[in-house]
Formats: structure tokens, sequence, C-alpha cells
């Protein structure tokens, strides 16, 4: 194997903290690949397919992302690194906005319901983002296992409906069974309830006296 045999890139050569870059690669037919991803903080080691593309989140780093790209083929190894340069995101503090509706309690403000409903957009706007960039790089076997999880999970959802619908009838049907029944013994038509007739005493049989 020769190194130039390896075909590994980046969609972006420059990146800030936060963002999604995409790399591809193509290693022809070997034993193993796996990319080694080193930001200054922390270092992982993600394994490949012999060729492809995956999206990266670019984490908080010292100026750079190393990317380091090896393949191995029985005892022989060979690598390919690219440096991304990271900038820093720059935090903003905003002032507190003053508002009519802004009260003090042990000197916390409560936020008024448009800087609430700001709050609850920016949340979710990163709750989807977060959800949208993990099943990107989710491996496709992954993927599929979770497809059919959230198939079967609708199909059980939807029939515990039709038997809860089932269920609600049938308790509906005996209320209004007991109801009737309460309501004819309360109230028993003309001729009908009779109480039973005392049963008769058969006579005692002779004795043959001697």
């Amino acid at each position: 194997m020769k190194q130039n045999n390896i075909q590994f890139s980046t969609d972006r050569q420059s990146a800030t903290e936060g963002e999604v870059i995409n790399v591809s690669w193509d290693c022809g037919v070997p034993d193993s690949v796996a990319l080694k991803v080193e930001n200054g903080y922390r270092t992982y080691i993600l394994q490949l397919a012999d060729s492809g593309s995956r999206a990266l989140m670019v984490e908080k780093s010292k100026g750079k992302m190393t990317l380091t790209l090896t393949r191995a083929c029985g005892v022989h190894k060979d690598s390919k690194t690219i440096a991304v340069k990271v900038k820093n995101l720059k935090v903003v503090k905003a002032r507190p906005a003053r508002s009519h509706s802004t009260r003090s309690n042990g000197g916390r403000s409560i936020p008024s319901p448009s800087q609430l409903w700001q709050r609850i957009k920016e949340g979710t706007r990163a709750f989807i983002g977060r959800i949208k960039y993990a099943w990107q790089v989710m491996p496709p076997k992954t993927k599929r296992i979770y497809r059919i999880v959230l198939i079967v999970l609708a199909v059980l959802y939807i029939s515990s409906i039709g038997q809860s619908r089932g269920y609600r009838a049938g308790y509906e049907q005996a209320i209004k069974d007991q109801q009737t029944i309460e309501q004819r013994y309360n109230h028993p038509a003309p001729g009908g309830f009779e109480s039973p007739a005392p049963a008769q005493q058969q006579p005692d049989s002779p004795t043959n006296s001697i």
C-alpha cells in the first residue's frame, strides 16, 4: 500500500466551534480503517468503512482539529492527516432587558412572557439541531434498527387505542345493564316478582303398631 493511494478530504479548511464538517475517504480494500480526531482537549477514534463520507461536529478546541485517517492491511499501516483550523465561538453577554413585568425576587428577575417564549424557541431549535446531527452521523445499520423500533411502537400504540375503545364500550354497556336490573328490581311491573309459595309439608308416614 502507498500513502498516495489514500483519498481523504474535508469540505472546508476552517470552521467555527459548533459547526459541522463533512469528511470523505476511499482506502481501497484494507482490513480496517480508523479515523482519529484530536481537538486539544480530547481524542477519540472512529471505526469506518473502506470508503464513504461522514459529518463531524466541531467541538471546543485549541485552535485546530486534527483528523488522522489510518488504514491497516495485515501488519502494514499507513495514514493521512488533515488539520482544520477552528475559530472559537464568541459568547456575547446580552444586557438584561428592563420590563414592567420584571420583578425582583431574592435578587432574581422573572422573565417577561416574550423573553420566556424566546428561550423556549431557542431551546427547541437547539434540541432539533442536535437530533438532526445525531441522526446524520448515525451508522446506517443503527438507523434501520431505530426505524423498526419506531414502527413497532406505532403499531402497538394504534392497537392499544382500539383496545381501549373496546374496553370502554364494554364497560359502558355493563353499567347500562346494571342500571336496568336495579330499576326493574326497585320498580317491578304489575304481576312481576312474585314471592315463591311455601313448600307443602309432607304428612308423616303411618307407623305399624304392634
